[in-house]
């Protein structure tokens, strides 16, 4: 008779020493689309800033500086953590120098966040798409994307794909490329679109790890998936999406259950 109480007392007190985690905290997910997103981490990190500390950023080729935010940890409302751009209160001790470039031994700082609006499925008797390559049209204008475009990414998130299940990758993974995959215009004006490099198709396409494209086959209307600017584009990108969406958003992993999303920890506004 001891012995089922004394394993619902261990059961009780393990219970109680789990971290809390806020049930009510944004996540990556209900982000709006297409976002600008930075990996408050990864910044962090790169940076060497501490964990209790979101930095003001200065862009230098634009001469902006996006002041450092302060508010709330989380917020229903969209409003945690805000800040201004061309504002002049920051100091130098807590203002960084933001490098953007598309570094292949980083990981990136920047990511774009959005949603497939169309399918393989959805485009099977459309003339304008090529069936053999294409695999999603994206909600993200490449015309946002800066002059060197972006590349499709394994992604911040971990969640189902339609009916495959992709987990993420966490870290410098997060940014690494989905292999063989393109994201062009494609007869769509400005709207993007992630098509296989070669008619081939995965088959041509893949590395030997088919894992880091296969889940690319599986998208479906409204799955979200990240980019990362390429090359030098990153900060013309992150002030086109200032101009035209007045804000962009920080998400962290520090603290989350492991395998979870990425929580919104702040983000910055334009004035």
């Amino acid at each position: 008779m001891q012995q089922p109480l004394i394993l619902a007392a261990l059961l009780t007190g393990a219970l109680l020493c789990l971290p809390k985690y806020q049930a009510d905290a944004l996540l990556l997910s209900d982000l709006p689309t297409p976002s600008f997103v930075m990996d408050v981490r990864a910044l962090r990190k790169r940076y060497g800033i501490s964990s209790t500390m979101t930095p003001s950023l200065r862009l230098p080729r634009h001469d902006v500086v996006l002041l450092r935010p302060c508010g709330p940890e989380t917020d229903t409302e969209l409003h945690a953590h805000t800040a201004t751009i061309y504002g002049d209160t920051s100091t130098e001790e807590d203002t960084i120098l933001l490098d953007l470039t598309d570094k292949a031994d980083e990981a990136a700082l920047a990511y774009f966040h959005a949603s497939v609006v169309r399918s393989r499925s959805d485009v099977e008797d459309d003339d304008n798409f090529r069936a053999e390559t294409f695999l999603a049209e994206l909600d993200l204008p490449l015309s946002l994307c800066g002059s060197d475009g972006a590349r499709l990414v394994l992604g911040l998130n971990n969640h189902h794909v339609g009916s495959y299940y992709w987990a993420r990758s966490a870290g410098a993974g997060s940014s690494m490329d989905a292999i063989g995959i393109q994201f062009i215009d494609d007869t769509c004006g400005d709207k993007g679109v992630l098509c296989w490099e070669d008619e081939g198709g995965p088959i041509a396409c893949n590395s030997n790890d088919g894992k880091r494209s296969e889940w690319c086959n599986f998208l479906r209307p409204s799955d979200t998936v990240q980019l990362v600017p390429m090359g030098s584009s990153g900060e013309d990108a992150l002030v086109a999406f200032l101009e035209k969406f007045g804000c962009i958003y920080g998400v962290s992993s520090e603290g989350r259950p492991m395998g979870s999303e990425p929580e919104v920890v702040c983000r910055w506004r334009a004035k």
